[in-house]
């Protein structure tokens, strides 16, 4: 006679994941963009090329938002950690 396989162990929870590192890569890539962008700005305002000037603009303004979304993003998951600290969970 065979006997029947054991049940399944029940897996172990997964560990919470930090989003630290995809963070730090937006905030850092938004400054790298809008420090890039502002000096190819200045560069070309001795030079008289207006569609490389719009062009700077835009992608300071794409940095600037790049960094304010990764302190949005960065609050957020300060707030939820802390909540789930204070509920308890683990």
């Amino acid at each position: 006679m065979t006997t029947p396989p054991p049940p399944p162990a029940p897996e172990a929870p997964r560990p919470r994941a930090y989003h630290v590192k995809p963070i730090l890569l937006t905030l850092l890539g938004g400054i790298l963009l809008a420090a890039g962008s502002c000096f190819g700005f200045v560069s070309t305002l001795t030079s008289n090329s207006s569609s490389k000037s719009t062009l700077f603009a835009i992608g300071f303004f794409v940095g600037v938002l790049g960094v304010i979304a990764a302190g949005i993003w960065a609050l957020a998951a300060i707030i939820a950690f802390f909540v789930r600290a204070a509920s308890g969970e683990p």
